[in-house]
């Protein structure tokens, strides 16, 4: 069997980079050759990478200084942003253009947990930083066979009761107590932070 995959442009997860981050994090991300959205304060860092990038979103740095930094990787979309609507700028692109899934690398704030659950019905977004993956629950269950021990969080609306099976909080996140099928149900959607 052919180990090839062809996948259609538009049909691989975007990459949204909003935060420095090490290239080994990222560059898992990158294997089908992704679409690659950067902030302009991380522009200079993701260069170092050695990608392609596609698209700029200017929001800090004059336009002219962006133009100078991506000189070598034409063509660049160059996309300015409203400071403290830059994550809504960037995630509206990806649906107006057709985007069903983006990765973004960056901490879980919760100005990009906000935007992210507020285009639910229209992208599917994982947020990645050094040590977490965050997956929105959209449809409020979620099922994963985990090994013994393994830690992981768990954000939800305060207002919707969990019930869980296989797990236990543990300080600040929860933690599985055998290895086994992990089971957390709401009547709203929430979000799982799992460890990679």
């Amino acid at each position: 069997m052919s180990s090839h995959h062809f996948v259609k442009e538009g049909q691989e997860p975007a990459l949204f980079v909003v935060e420095k981050s090490l290239f080994q994090f990222a560059e898992p991300l990158l294997e089908w050759v992704p679409l690659v959205m950067v902030l302009d304060h991380v522009l200079e860092d993701v260069l170092q990478w050695g990608i392609k990038i596609d698209i700029v979103l200017q929001h800090k740095i004059p336009i002219s200084k962006v133009e100078e930094l991506v000189i070598n990787q034409q063509p660049v979309q160059i996309l300015p942003a409203e400071l403290g609507h830059v994550i809504s700028k960037g995630l509206q692109f990806f649906v107006d253009n057709g985007y069903e899934a983006v990765n973004i690398i960056g901490s879980p704030r919760d100005e990009v947990f906000k935007e992210v659950e507020r285009l639910t019905n229209k992208l599917q977004v994982g947020i990645y930083d050094e040590q977490v993956k965050w997956s929105f629950i959209t449809s409020g269950l979620f099922e994963k066979w985990m090994p013994a021990g393994y830690n992981f969080f768990i954000r939800s609306d305060v207002t919707a009761p969990l019930l869980t099976e296989g797990i236990a909080q543990k300080g600040p996140g929860w933690q599985t107590l055998s290895e086994k099928i992990v089971t957390i149900k709401s009547e709203t959607p929430f979000w799982v932070g799992e460890q990679y």
